[in-house]
């Protein structure tokens, strides 16, 4: 099983709440579409005052979409359904060109099933230049891992990118951190703890640049 993620900037002349809006409605009955797809989840980020709770991560959407292998994937991307339907829809809501987008395999690190009204806070993280293909992975998937688990979260995924593929546009980061909140002000008062900073330290000099958004899952298919 594969997970594709695409992050989307909102158009300029929309607030988030209407370019979510669109999304959630319009565009989420596109996607259900998509030949193959397993699932398909959106991540709406939790607004107070219409902005985002943590400072702008630079996109506004981030689907996840699951398919049986790259092939399957493929036949979805290059079929009607995407290449006119959902293409043709995307200027309705976000600035296509400010996108970007990643093929990824998904390991869940703590079992557990959310409770209702869960949050995730969703970190995208780019591989240091300097660090070896798969330091960045071998941190998240092991020490990170086991300094996230003395805090029990609810639960705890990461995907991890798959390497760029030949004649295709580059993919925009390494890996995306997943880790689930029972409510939106643990997650926001997990960024400043004691326990965030030690955990982090492993990553130190294998991943360089990071964006957060914390968002409520909105299960499409």
């Amino acid at each position: 099983m594969i997970t594709r993620v695409f992050f989307g900037a909102r158009r300029s002349d929309l607030t988030t709440e209407a370019c979510l809006a669109h999304w959630r409605g319009t565009h989420a009955a596109i996607g259900a579409r998509l030949p193959g797809v397993r699932a398909y989840v959106q991540n709406h980020g939790v607004l107070s005052d219409g902005r985002f709770l943590l400072p702008y991560p630079g996109f506004d959407i981030m689907p996840e979409l699951d398919w049986d292998d790259l092939g399957a994937m493929d036949v979805a991307i290059d079929s009607p359904i995407h290449e006119r339907d959902s293409i043709d829809d995307e200027a309705n809501f976000i600035d296509t060109a400010r996108t970007g987008y990643a093929v990824t395999t998904r390991h869940v690190l703590r079992e557990g099933d959310p409770p209702s009204g869960a949050v995730k806070l969703i970190t995208l993280l780019r591989r240091a230049p300097n660090a070896s293909s798969h330091a960045l992975d071998d941190a998240l998937t092991g020490p990170y891992a086991a300094a996230v688990a003395r805090i029990t979260p609810p639960r705890h995924e990461v995907l991890v990118t798959l390497p760029d593929r030949e004649g295709r546009p580059a993919f925009s980061v390494q890996a995306v951190d997943i880790l689930w909140f029972t409510q939106p002000a643990d997650a926001v008062q997990w960024t400043g703890s004691d326990a965030a900073h030690a955990a982090a330290w492993h990553l130190a000099g294998v991943a360089l640049g990071s964006e957060r958004l914390i968002a409520r899952p909105y299960k499409v298919v």
